[in-house]
């Protein structure tokens, strides 16, 4: 019967076997890097060259006119006088510059305000369609005809309305008008729109913003039931289409004038007994 040896073995060794792997894990230096922090790595890195360039290229921005200055022998009191003449040159244009610039910017400031002030209907119609001309120097006839516009309209109404009014009901037979004023204000024509395109040759269109504000006195008077009634201001406001047609090639060149409101005028008036 053959001896068997026993003896202290190290540890992990086995007498008679193979040495048996470690229970517990050899721990590492330190933890692992997540896949984010080795993107990053690279771009940090990229991120110190840029910088680095940049810095370079400032210092070589700063030192390369010193060294052309000195390789080519020039004195530094020309840079003194370069940036004297800059200063200068700034001083006096570019201040005038940003004064303009400002004054600029307060007129198209004034002309907002101004526009958001005024209410849209108050402004004439020029301002907003480029289309619709201005007419001062009708305004300005028309203000000279206005007396003797008002003989006509005073003889309209008592020749043709007054007629016509005791003509239509027997009731008003004694109808008559017995002041007829149309006042000293005249009609205005705020702007005039011509049609050139999409028009027959033989005729003229036209569009008037007309406006009448007046200080107008009519009365009338119906003696059989002792009415009398009256008149005592007028506005108008609308687009009046004047059609002239057909055009013709003799004396008076128009072959007929036709006159209407496109829309039902805007109308106000007040009415006073007296």
């Amino acid at each position: 019967m053959s001896n068997r040896m026993e003896g202290s073995a190290g540890p992990g060794v086995r007498t008679n076997g193979p040495i048996a792997a470690p229970s517990t894990p050899v721990s590492s230096i330190g933890p692992p890097l997540s896949p984010e922090e080795l993107d990053e790595e690279p771009q940090s890195a990229l991120t110190d060259v840029t910088q680095m360039w940049i810095k370079f290229g400032k210092t070589f921005a700063i030192i390369f006119p010193i060294y052309i200055l000195g390789y080519f022998e020039f004195s530094f009191s020309w840079v003194l006088i370069g940036l004297a003449m800059l200063f200068y040159w700034r001083k006096n244009h570019g201040g005038k510059d940003y004064r303009i610039n400002r004054a600029l910017a307060f007129l198209e400031h004034e002309e907002k305000v101004v526009k958001q002030s005024v209410p849209t209907a108050e402004l004439p119609p020029w301002v907003h369609y480029p289309d619709v001309e201005r007419v001062e120097w009708l305004n300005k006839t028309v203000k000279q005809m206005w007396p003797f516009i008002c003989q006509f309209v005073d003889k309209l109404f008592r020749e043709t309305i007054e007629p016509a009014v005791k003509g239509a009901n027997p009731h008003l037979g004694s109808f008559c008008f017995t002041k007829i004023d149309m006042g000293d204000k005249p009609l205005r024509v705020n702007g005039v729109k011509v049609y050139t395109e999409n028009v027959d040759k033989r005729q003229v269109i036209m569009d008037l913003q007309i406006s009448f504000v007046g200080n107008t006195s009519i009365d009338v008077d119906i003696k059989k039931y002792y009415c009398r009634a009256g008149i005592k201001s007028i506005q108008l406001h609308g687009t009046m289409r004047v059609v002239m047609e057909p055009l013709l090639g003799d004396m008076p060149l128009i072959g007929a004038l036709s006159v209407f409101f496109l829309k039902k005028p805007i109308q106000a008036s007040i009415l006073a007994p007296t």
